[in-house]
């Protein structure tokens, strides 16, 4: 009786499991052998565009002298990190200095000398203008009222006394010759007496016959012409500071202002400082070198911050936008991510064996890296994200003359179901109709069919 319970009980256990497996086996079907499917789901997609390109420092800027001269002091080496306004080098500047000093100097009394103008004329120089006017008035004035009778008196008197003296001379050498005592010296000593005493007689007959002349025309001209100088000489003194003057004055003060300016400029000049804060990439000075200007001496890198331009295609431009962000891989730093914007899309292009291209221009936030210019960078920008949409597989979704589908099993066969698709990101899709989420879909079968009685379905 027990074996008859035992051999029904097993008969029993083993038709409930085969029922199970039954159920289980028509309720999923087995996936032939070669065909792979996922689930349909939601998530998010990013749009990306990938693109390489190498770094480039914000700012580099060539060090060189403005003048020329030896260097005297050199305070950096190559490689040193510099801030905006250190000084990098000295050169001589002795003589510099001297000509600063000297434009101050021309500026100081070129102030002295506006400040006088300013003052006007002293009243010395006042008084000596009037008293040259009413010189040559009265010079003027006596030519044209000629001689008085006081100075023809005075010249007939002249006269008078000039033959006088001649009659004396000529008594005291007949005296002489009428003299057996007197020797031949003092004869020609009288006789020279007499001559002059006859010279004196016609000069002072000739000056009164040129004081009874008519006065002359070109010197009463002459005496004018003084007078009319000597009364424009005293008006210009009364009438300074005029505002020429001042104006003129004003003009020397500021040619030396700008004398001074150049001078300390040049002597700035000596000094060689940082022009913004970065590294000293390359330095090539020594002491008792001959700086000549505008010769690069070195070359500093603002190593803060970098930026990349790249080259995008015409097919993709139109999807990259200002403010995108940007994800960068250096070569040198595997692993590493940079992150970035795009900060400007040229709106020229250029083209190259008939591919147009367009700059892009991708700044980059501060980073820890060492990184150097011209690194290459594998650059990935972002176009466009959505979150949480409904995402395929990139490798299911194929395409025919009817339009994009994917392909399913149903009853052991495959068939396409056709679908509308959204964003598109790196390795999914979106899809906005055809699909439902956890439905099956096939992302890889053979190229053949290896179903054998399993049908290809609408």
């Amino acid at each position: 009786m027990k074996r008859v319970l035992l051999i029904v009980a097993v008969v029993a256990v083993v038709g409930a499991g085969w029922t199970i497996y039954s159920n289980v086996t028509r309720a999923k079907p087995t996936i032939p052998e070669g065909i792979s499917t996922e689930p349909v789901g939601y998530g998010d997609i990013e749009a990306t565009i990938s693109a390489v390109g190498s770094l480039a420092a914000e700012r580099t800027q060539s060090l060189s002298f403005a003048i020329s001269g030896q260097v005297v002091e050199v305070l950096v080496q190559e490689g040193q990190q510099v801030t905006e306004g250190q000084v990098l080098a000295r050169l001589d500047d002795d003589d510099l200095q001297l000509s600063v000093k000297q434009a101050e100097a021309a500026l100081r009394s070129a102030e002295a000398s506006l400040e006088k103008v300013k003052k006007g004329p002293s009243e010395e120089d006042l008084a000596a203008a009037r008293a040259a006017v009413d010189a040559a008035r009265a010079n003027l004035q006596k030519l044209q009222k000629g001689p008085s009778a006081s100075d023809l008196e005075l010249a007939k008197l002249s006269i008078d006394q000039a033959k006088n003296t001649l009659w004396g001379a000529q008594g005291n050498r007949d005296a002489i010759k009428g003299s057996p005592m007197a020797g031949g010296g003092q004869l020609a000593q009288a006789e020279a007496q007499v001559a002059n005493a006859e010279l004196a007689v016609k000069i002072a007959e000739i000056n009164y016959a040129k004081l009874i002349e008519p006065a002359d025309a070109a010197a009463i001209a002459a005496a004018r012409s003084q007078l009319t100088q000597a009364e424009s000489s005293l008006a210009r003194l009364e009438a300074q500071p005029t505002a020429e003057d001042i104006r003129v004055a004003e003009a020397q003060v500021e040619q030396a202002q700008v004398n001074v300016e150049v001078a300390r400029s040049r002597l700035d000049n000596a000094t060689l400082t940082a022009p913004m804060t970065g590294q000293l990439a390359s330095w090539r000075l020594h002491v008792g070198d001959m700086a000549a200007p505008g010769t690069p001496i070195g070359t500093i890198i603002d190593t803060t911050r970098y930026h990349i331009d790249v080259s995008i295609d015409e097919t993709d431009i139109r999807q990259i936008q200002e403010g995108s962000t940007v994800r960068v891989e250096l070569d040198a730093f595997p692993g590493e991510q940079l992150i970035g914007e795009v900060t400007s899309v040229s709106l020229g292009g250029d083209a190259t064996q008939g591919i147009v291209t367009y700059n892009v221009r991708i700044d980059l936030q501060p980073t820890e890296l060492p990184a150097r210019p011209l690194m290459t960078a594998a650059i990935t920008i972002v176009t466009a994200t959505k979150e949480n949409v409904l995402i395929a597989p990139n490798r299911a979704i194929l395409r025919d003359a009817g339009g994009k589908y994917v392909e399913i099993l149903r009853d052991g066969a495959i068939t396409k179901i056709y679908i509308r698709t959204g964003l598109t990101g790196a390795d999914h899709t979106e899809i906005l109709d055809g699909l439902e989420e956890g439905q099956e879909i096939i992302v890889n079968r053979p190229r053949q069919n290896i179903f054998g009685s399993i049908p290809l379905g609408g």
